[in-house]
């Protein structure tokens, strides 16, 4: 199967407590929170905090945020969720958050702050959204099409989009062939075991090596078959896939008992 694009992965760096980590924005939306170790480090290590309308409620909701998720730097969406108690604590920060009121009737709270992250920097920036998937269906595959809508064309020229849950990450490939790193040397271990190649847009053709039930030449299509609860076998240090349609890929969180809840 021939692929003429390839693109390289290291999804666990933004997740690591590191010096070094890649510039990316974390973009917060109105779903329930955890006062993950994950939150934590994805606060800590992005040089961009927004929050989507009610996903501000959220950080203000968490028991405690007082000193951690003080600093965000905008709020952006149609306003009709924020709190006004919120919007007052975010405004009278040292560092003030700009609240943008965007009264666009034809695009949701997650459209109007990818649009205007991308529209503040003067080059092209990498977005983790951070909400689950749970709840109404309708919503969760809204969030789904929101990772083709804002990364089109061939490439990722505009940016990188992840949409990381309580329970994992994903993030849409391109056609071509990817490399995956689900561990890097030298840090701790971020991802389970679970892995989900699902061509949600239209049917595809993968191959992929380092999973429990590696394919070649594979069709996969909603209503045929699908990759999902594959396994990363427990040598793999990067998992290749190839693909000739864009798919997306889901890749489990590893899961630490006595994390403390918001």
């Amino acid at each position: 199967m021939a692929a003429s694009r390839s693109f390289e992965w290291q999804p666990a760096k933004l997740l690591q407590d590191q010096e070094s980590s890649p510039d990316f924005a974390l973009l917060v939306l109105n779903q329930p929170l955890k006062n993950s170790a994950n939150l934590r480090r994805l606060w800590k290590n992005s040089t961009l905090r927004v929050a989507a309308d009610g996903g501000a409620n959220r950080l203000h909701e968490l028991s405690s945020f007082r000193g951690k998720f003080s600093n965000l730097q905008a709020i952006i969406g149609d306003l009709d969720s924020l709190a006004p108690s919120v919007r007052d604590f975010y405004s009278s920060q040292p560092k003030p958050a700009e609240v943008i009121h965007d009264t666009d009737q034809e695009s949701t709270d997650f459209s109007k702050a990818i649009t205007w992250i991308r529209g503040s920097q003067p080059e092209a920036l990498d977005i983790v959204a951070l909400g689950g998937i749970g709840g109404r269906v309708d919503q969760g595959i809204s969030q789904l099409h929101h990772l083709y809508l804002f990364q089109p064309g061939s490439d990722y020229s505009m940016g990188r989009v992840y949409l990381l849950s309580g329970s994992s990450i994903t993030f849409l490939l391109k056609a071509g062939t990817h490399r995956i790193h689900v561990k890097e040397d030298g840090e701790d271990l971020v991802f389970g075991k679970q892995v989900g190649i699902i061509p949600l847009q239209e049917p595809s053709v993968i191959s992929t090596k380092g999973l429990h039930w590696d394919v070649s030449g594979w069709e996969t299509r909603i209503g045929g078959k699908l990759s999902t609860s594959n396994l990363v076998r427990p040598e793999t240090k990067y998992v290749e896939v190839e693909t000739t349609k864009d798919v997306l890929f889901t890749l489990a969180l590893r899961q630490v008992d006595g994390e403390e809840e918001g």
